[in-house]
């Protein structure tokens, strides 16, 4: 009954995705103005209906996202190499959702000087566009690799570059964003402050220890 969990659980995630269809054709080509142009992201937030359905395809993409990188063990931490897919599946979604509330404990704790508050949001609320974009193409990648039968510990890596690339990404666009309100010096401790910090805290431990 444990390894069937996470297979009950995929069939959940396909038939509520298929139910939010018109959601997503909605928020695709915001996703996609937000990976070419940092003014995307701030325009993306003017529309109170775009942030919704944004919102809610971020929540649901949670789910199938931890899917994916527990089936292939993309938080490389020692712990999670002898856990069972239904203890893996439970042990990413928790460091997921910690990640989550750090990242917010650093928004409440720092507000740049000198940037409006509507400017500000938009940079945060880009973390949830992006997710959105790096869910989706990890979650495409994975589909494709196991359908051409590529290798698990080649599709780890593939699924990690793919999530690297977006990532460095994200911050361009969020450093974009900081830089037009405030010096580049500025800009750049602000985003190492709310975007790096938060993420070396999850990904350090992971990789050295």
């Amino acid at each position: 009954m444990e390894s069937s969990v996470p297979g009950i659980l995929s069939a959940i995630c396909v038939i509520v995705g298929i139910l939010l269809l018109r959601v997503f054709f909605n928020v695709l080509p915001v996703l996609g103005g937000c990976l070419l142009r940092w003014k995307e992201c701030v325009k993306s937030e003017d529309s109170v209906k775009t942030g919704i359905d944004r919102n809610i395809m971020a929540i649901y993409l949670v789910l199938p996202f931890c899917l994916v990188a527990a089936r292939y063990r993309l938080y490389p931490a020692d712990f999670m190499q002898g856990l069972s897919d239904t203890a893996c599946l439970g042990a990413v979604t928790g460091i997921f959702i910690m990640y989550v509330l750090v990242r917010l404990l650093f928004f409440s704790l720092v507000r740049p000087s000198g940037m409006d508050r509507k400017t500000y949001l938009a940079s945060h609320r880009a973390a949830w566009s992006f997710f959105c974009i790096m869910a989706l193409a990890v979650l495409c990648t994975a589909g494709f690799c196991s359908f051409i039968k590529v290798p698990d510990d080649c599709v780890t890596r593939i699924l990690l570059y793919v999530m690297a690339g977006i990532y460095a990404v994200f911050l361009v666009r969020r450093f974009q964003i900081f830089s037009n309100s405030c010096s580049i010096l500025t800009a750049i401790l602000y985003l190492c402050a709310l975007e790096i910090l938060p993420s070396a805290i999850f990904v350090v431990p992971a990789i050295f220890f």
